[in-house]
């Protein structure tokens, strides 16, 4: 494959030390740049890994860590709505102890718990529907 001369070219090591199975272990800084890189609009993931040496999953992957520096996580809006004066319990708690699961239903929302439940963060979850 031809390179276009868009991408700037790393010209660090690439490698750290390659493992007896044939294995790379890759620099931190190269991973780094390599990932910033790759977050840029209009890059090909594909074509960026192979013009580098590095598989294309094996990048992805890098992608989806979030200690990169410059990674900044996507944070969501939350809005609160106001709940009314009087909140009482819509429906019994069933509890279903052969599946380990649970459902709550209080001020018009429904809260299903399952596994191994935890009573104080179970406390302060209806607490904070409750109020």
């Amino acid at each position: 494959m031809e390179h276009s001369g868009h991408t700037p070219e790393w010209t660090g090591p690439k490698v750290e030390r390659t493992l007896r199975n044939g294995k790379h272990l890759y620099v931190s800084a190269f991973k780094a740049w390599l990932v910033g890189q790759a977050r840029r609009p209009g890059v090909s993931v594909a074509g960026l890994a192979l013009r580098n040496g590095v598989n294309a999953n094996l990048l992805r992957h890098w992608m989806k860590l979030e200690h990169w520096p410059g990674h900044v996580p996507a944070l969501l809006p939350v809005t609160i709505a106001a709940e009314p004066a009087s909140c009482e319990v819509a429906a019994a708690t069933r509890a279903y102890p052969s599946s380990g699961t649970m459902e709550i239903e209080l001020c018009g929302a429904v809260v299903r718990l399952s596994g191994e439940i935890d009573v104080a963060q179970l406390k302060t979850v209806l607490a904070v529907l409750r109020s």
